[in-house]
């Protein structure tokens, strides 16, 4: 890939890459968060088979995958595809290469946060060894190319796209990436945080049980299922759950069902051409226009205009 001057909003803190122009249109950037995080979002869509040598370079990455698929082969044998939508941590160290493979007419839509794993967050270490996925790989990644595969959160989605399509210039640009990261990596802890919870709910402290209500909802897309009868499953009132949800995460439980159904909506409208009827009622609408009407109110834009963002074929 080549680099190019960025765009003048950059405000000489980021750095853009291209591929060849006669193999696929798009780009990645690349900005470095002053906690120390590189944080990448790029956005490919690919006329030929194209591949990409990327160095060992000792980093931990959060990669957030959105829309599409590529193809990760280590030098070291490892090989993984990651598909839509998807969340991985991988450990690549120095010595380790990496080729990434995308075939002809493949897309890739993905945000990334890299760390050091000597000086990793501090959000990243004080909560480490309360996940146990992840335990081993965050506070001892070894000296192999290590990855793991989990579910890309609702509100990992809706941050990391976010950081694609939010634009914001001038003197404050820094600052919004660097909150936009915080943000991201706050979500991801929590939500990881959120799975560890059991499925027993006896003797589940109110927080767990909230946590647990919070995943149902992220899951529930075309039902309707009442917040009263989630609620009486776990032995809270609904005035109560309302009450304390809304303390939690500073949303009330409807207000965070749309925001739910309207991220996985954003991932329809990039990946696939259904029409927006179909999408409505894939995300639960059961009209057209109030999915419109919803998505407007919530991005400050249109589903087609999201949709007209997506990388096309050139002629």
């Amino acid at each position: 890939f080549e680099e190019i001057p960025p765009p003048v909003e950059f405000a000489g803190f980021g750095r853009r890459w291209v591929p060849p122009v006669r193999h696929a249109d798009g780009y990645e950037d690349g900005f470095q968060v002053e906690s120390g995080i590189v944080l990448t979002k790029k956005q490919f869509r690919m006329r030929d088979e194209c591949r990409e040598s990327h160095r060992g370079n000792n980093r931990i990455v959060f990669l957030y995958h959105l829309d599409g698929q590529r193809t990760i082969a280590a030098s070291d044998g490892r090989k993984h595809t990651v598909q839509k939508p998807a969340f991985a941590v991988y450990f690549q160290p120095r010595g380790v290469d990496v080729v990434n493979f995308w075939r002809a007419t493949d897309s890739e839509t993905a945000v990334c946060l890299g760390f050091d794993p000597l000086d990793l967050p501090r959000l990243v270490t004080d909560n480490a060894s309360s996940i146990p996925r992840l335990k081993d790989l965050l506070i001892d990644p070894g000296e192999v190319f290590r990855w793991i595969e989990l579910d890309l959160l609702p509100d990992m989605e809706r941050v990391a796209r976010s950081i694609l399509f939010d634009r914001i210039g001038g003197r404050v640009a820094c600052h919004y990436i660097s909150a936009k990261c915080n943000e991201l990596l706050c979500v991801t802890i929590d939500g990881l945080l959120s799975e560890v919870c059991g499925s027993n709910n006896s003797g589940l402290s109110m927080n767990k049980r909230i946590s647990i209500i919070k995943n149902i909802l992220e899951k529930d897309m075309q039902s309707k299922l009442s917040v009263s009868v989630i609620a009486q499953e776990y032995n809270i009132s609904p005035r109560r759950v309302n009450k304390e949800f809304e303390e939690r995460y500073g949303v009330s439980i409807q207000d965070y069902r749309t925001m739910v159904r309207l991220s996985r909506s954003v991932h329809l409208l990039l990946s696939t051409t259904m029409p927006l009827k179909m999408i409505a009622h894939e995300v639960g609408y059961d009209h057209a226009s109030n999915f419109c009407m919803a998505f407007k109110k919530h991005y400050g834009y249109t589903p087609k205009e999201i949709r007209r963002t997506q990388p096309q074929n050139g002629d």
